[in-house]
């Protein structure tokens, strides 16, 4: 069921019985909205209240851009440890892109959180004890499996 929708932006889907909420950003930074996209991850946060789910699949290999610096910060910051403190979320499946550069703006939001002290994400691989999980697939099918694989 589609939740929430900034044409040309996002659409954030909500699948009741996978316990499951779909992120499909199409543009991080359009032409430097940084209202739009703070008014989105506001809403991100409200759909997590809303629909408590451990589960989050966030398509990003056909998305635009890089988020801002001041995005990115503010996620850093504010977005992941609201989440991380106030909602169920545990386990992100992250759908890149093959290409190098059409996968920068996701590298760059995964990186940063990777180096925040408060928050720890690792890849599936490493033992340390986690907050988040992400983990990076090449397509929706594998999103899905791997979330069916760990719960």
């Amino acid at each position: 069921m589609l939740l929430y929708e900034m044409k040309n932006i996002i659409k954030i889907f909500y699948e009741m019985e996978n316990e499951l909420i779909i992120h499909e950003w199409l543009e991080y930074n359009p032409e430097d909205q940084d209202n739009t996209i703070l008014l989105i991850l506001q809403n991100i946060y409200n759909v997590f209240l809303i629909h408590p789910v451990e589960k989050l699949i966030v398509k990003t290999n056909q998305t635009k851009g890089v988020f801002s610096p001041n995005i990115q910060k503010y996620i850093k910051e504010v977005q992941f440890p609201r989440l991380i403190t106030d909602t169920k979320l545990r386990y992100i499946a992250t759908i890149k892109s093959n290409d190098k550069t059409q996968s920068l703006g996701t590298t760059l939001w995964q990186s940063q959180l990777q180096e925040e002290a408060n928050i720890i994400i690792r890849d599936v691989e490493n033992e340390e004890e986690s907050n988040i999980i992400i983990h990076d697939v090449e397509s929706e099918e594998e999103a899905r499996d791997w979330l069916k694989s760990i719960t």
